[in-house]
């Protein structure tokens, strides 16, 4: 059954679609720091397309954003990415946001867990490309083990190992603000 897409329908579209794209450009990049260009750059192309066009025919939405946002990967990695090479990882800017702070918040806890994740996620990000994709998929997008494991084609009992692995390693590796040193 075919659809018409319109630039109204655009918002509804990318409701629908964000999270099933979000999923597949994190297990299709080599570096997790492109993925939020990549997914921007897949919906700019598709809203492009519905302003030029006025209206697109479509038998499935979600398989011609994916396409979309293949398209978006393979001109992005170039020809890393047609013989799948990790790409290095380049150290992230430092930009400081302003954050409206309720009055009921514990701000030195909230600090404290900040720098925390931020320790830990700079150490996450130089592991295996694997490694990142399973922390990724599991603790920012949330999806089950399962999901995981078909997600990137490898067995769930990888998933937890990569998983509960890696947390020791972390444990063990990365100092955490306000641990008792022993």
């Amino acid at each position: 059954m075919s659809t018409q897409l319109t630039l109204e329908d655009f918002e509804i579209i990318y409701e629908k679609t964000y999270n099933r794209t979000l999923k597949y450009i994190v297990c299709k990049c080599s570096n997790i720091e492109d993925v939020n260009d990549l997914i921007q750059d897949t919906y700019t192309e598709l809203y492009s397309m519905l302003k030029k066009k006025k209206q697109l025919q479509l038998d499935n939405v979600e398989n011609y954003i994916i396409g979309i946002a293949n398209k978006k990967i393979k001109q992005h990695y170039g020809i890393l990415y047609s013989i799948k090479l990790s790409s290095l990882w380049i150290k992230e800017n430092n930009e400081e946001k302003m954050i409206d702070i309720p009055y009921d918040i514990d701000v030195e806890f909230k600090i404290l867990d900040n720098i925390n994740a931020n320790e830990v996620w700079k150490y996450i990000k130089k592991k295996d490309i694997r490694v990142i994709k399973v922390f990724y998929l599991y603790y920012c997008l949330e999806l089950k083990i399962s999901q995981i494991a078909i997600e990137l084609k490898i067995s769930e009992s990888n998933v937890k190992n990569i998983l509960y692995r890696t947390i020791k390693d972390i444990k063990k590796n990365v100092k955490i603000e306000g641990d008792i040193d022993v």
